[in-house]
């Protein structure tokens, strides 16, 4: 068998020196690279977790605005059950359908009540408020009324929570 001969290598201190110094080197450029790669991916972790969370808090809000929106467009097509049945009051009929008819605008009522909405009229004399009535008419006063006041009312205003979502119908003294 041929015996491989091993060749004996010395290095020189110096050059030890040189090659660990250029092998540290090296190992510090790459430690560098590897921590701005994971500051860079935290930083991209940080800002998605901030997105997330956006995301998160503005579903939310338009979970809610859509319940909002849906609730009142639900009330606003039932008022005119309620006004339908207060007309029904005012017509000439036996004590039995009164009492039915009361019943179901009594109920009507309480629904309006648990869903929130709250109904209110201006006073008649009052000064006229835009963001609450709709004037349907103009109407020359008496003598003593102030021209803006409200002189007769014929509907009721509904809100639900701060928002108006029927206007009272009123006339207002020229």
């Amino acid at each position: 068998m041929a015996k491989k001969k091993v060749e004996k290598v010395e290095i020189s201190l110096e050059e030890r020196v040189k090659m660990l110094e250029d092998e540290n080197a090296k190992l510090k450029q790459d430690l560098d690279g590897a921590l701005a790669k994971a500051e860079e991916a935290h930083n991209d972790y940080l800002r998605a977790r901030a997105d997330c969370d956006n995301v998160r808090k503005h579903k939310g809000e338009d979970v809610r605005r859509a319940y909002e929106d849906g609730k009142t467009q639900t009330v606003e097509k039932i008022l005119g059950i309620g006004d339908s049945l207060d007309w029904a009051l005012k017509m000439p009929l036996d004590d039995k359908t009164k009492e039915g008819i009361e019943m179901l605008l009594k109920k009507y009522h309480e629904t309006l009540v648990n869903l929130g909405v709250t109904e209110f009229t201006p006073e008649v004399g009052t000064p006229f408020d835009p963001n609450t009535a709709n004037a349907v008419m103009q109407i020359d006063g008496e003598e003593g009324e102030e021209s803006g006041n409200v002189k007769q009312i014929f509907g009721r205003g509904y809100k639900l929570g701060d928002k108006v979502i029927r206007y009272a119908q009123v006339t207002v003294v020229k």
